[in-house]
């Protein structure tokens, strides 16, 4: 099966490199690369400026196999952060050496790869470096707008879909995440308080009650919400959830709370009050840790993976009473095909979304597209059946844009796709 790996923010694609036909298609495009080619490259700059092990990896593989061009790569490289440098303005001696290396460079070659045109003037070639310039001098500040941003919403504030939260009384209750105060009943009893993204319950407000009351909230898909149980417990509801809760738990019986989506959940310790996480399929009890339930009743894909403590995992319907499978931090239940299996997991891919990433670890193209449909609140028809079980892993900071995750997508893998309102449609290329 192809793997491919992205990686972001320098929209570059790369297969892995043990791939055969990948090492000598990269090599190939890069072996005839001149200066200012390997300074305009993403890749590259990828590699210069914000390098990882993949990055690192792969360009040291190149250079073994080419060392006729390290020279050549040292002084892109010098180019490259002289050019992302964070002062407001070159040092003219940098910014004429870094002109007249390129245009040596560019002039040392009168026959470009093929396909291009093997005679330029001096006016094009100036031009070309001046593009090179603004380009990536643009670069940082574009990381930057996108990291600090946040998700790009392309819907006014009152069209885009709306966080609600579903009161004891039945009343409902319509979440502005630039507001805060106290959230009433109809009737005008205080039942919990907004801090703008997040709720938070009070356990002294309903001192002395008999019976369990619920409130219901629920998050649509393109946002992601906060709530603060009665008893602390600290959750985080991801795109396209529902969290029924009770107001405030009573004493001396357990906490459950009931999920169809994925939350990341901090339970306070209580060790006579287990803290339970029902969903359709699989339940997950604790008494007071860190861990991430993700079961959206449409993708029939539930599991937990634990990030501290240790948690028990049970079948819904346990009618015959079996003991809890424990699994311990690092460790991912699966429930599949009516059976629970336990196993080793990356825990950065299960909870990159709480941390404002979307993380992609040797994922299913179709199951990429159902991530990118909750975090962007689109809908995608992909008429390309022969990527779906293609195998991509990459990490994206949840302020890029949904088009620009395709284009990184499509680099390598090449296919069309189309946007009509909230729908985007795929093709064959």
């Amino acid at each position: 099966m192809k793997k491919i790996e992205v990686k972001s923010h320098f929209s570059s694609l790369t297969i892995k490199w043990h791939c055969p036909k990948f090492k000598l298609l990269m090599n190939m495009k890069y072996k005839n690369y001149q200066l200012d080619d390997f300074i305009q490259d993403e890749y590259f700059q990828k590699w210069v400026l914000q390098s990882d092990a993949m990055t690192d990896n792969f360009w040291s593989n190149w250079l073994s196999l080419n060392p006729d061009k390290k020279d050549l790569v040292n002084e892109a490289k010098q180019m490259v952060r002289l050019l992302a440098s964070d002062e407001e303005k070159l040092a003219k001696e940098d910014f004429d050496t870094m002109w007249q290396h390129i245009v040596d460079q560019r002039a040392k070659s009168t026959k470009r790869s093929p396909g291009t045109s093997s005679g330029n003037t001096t006016i094009r070639v100036m031009m070309r470096v001046a593009a090179v310039f603004i380009g990536i001098m643009g670069l940082s500040l574009g990381i930057y707008f996108y990291g600090s941003l946040g998700p790009k919403q392309n819907l006014p504030m009152e069209t885009r879909p709306q966080i609600t939260l579903e009161l004891q009384d039945g009343s409902i209750k319509v979440i502005d995440e630039g507001q805060s105060g106290v959230i009433t009943t109809s009737e005008g009893g205080r039942v919990v308080n907004q801090q703008y993204n997040k709720l938070v319950y009070d356990n002294t407000e309903n001192e002395g009650e008999q019976t369990l009351v619920y409130n219901q909230l629920i998050v649509p898909y393109g946002r992601k919400f906060e709530v603060v149980l009665s008893d602390g417990s600290h959750i985080f509801l991801n795109s396209g959830s529902k969290l029924r809760y009770p107001v405030t738990f009573l004493k001396d019986k357990a906490r459950d709370v009931f999920l169809d989506g994925e939350a990341y959940f901090s339970v306070s310790k209580d060790e006579q009050r287990p803290f339970t996480v029902v969903t359709d399929d699989m339940n997950t009890q604790v008494y007071g840790t860190e861990f991430n339930v993700s079961s959206y009743k449409n993708e029939s894909n539930t599991f937990t993976v634990l990030v501290e403590g240790s948690v028990g995992v049970y079948h819904s319907n346990n009618v015959e009473g079996t003991k809890p499978i424990t699994i311990v931090p690092g460790q991912r239940a699966v429930y599949e095909n009516g059976a629970i299996d336990v196993e080793t997991a990356n825990i950065d891919k299960y909870i990159g979304w709480k941390q404002g990433k979307l993380v992609f670890v040797d994922d299913r193209f179709e199951l990429i597209l159902k991530e990118l449909e909750r975090n962007f609140d689109v809908q995608f028809e992909n008429q390309y059946e022969d990527l779906n079980d293609m195998e991509f892993t990459g990490t994206f900071a949840y302020g890029e844009p949904l088009e620009k995750i395709l284009r990184i997508c499509k680099e390598h893998t090449p296919f069309n796709f189309t946007r009509n309102g909230n729908t985007i449609t795929i093709t064959n290329n």
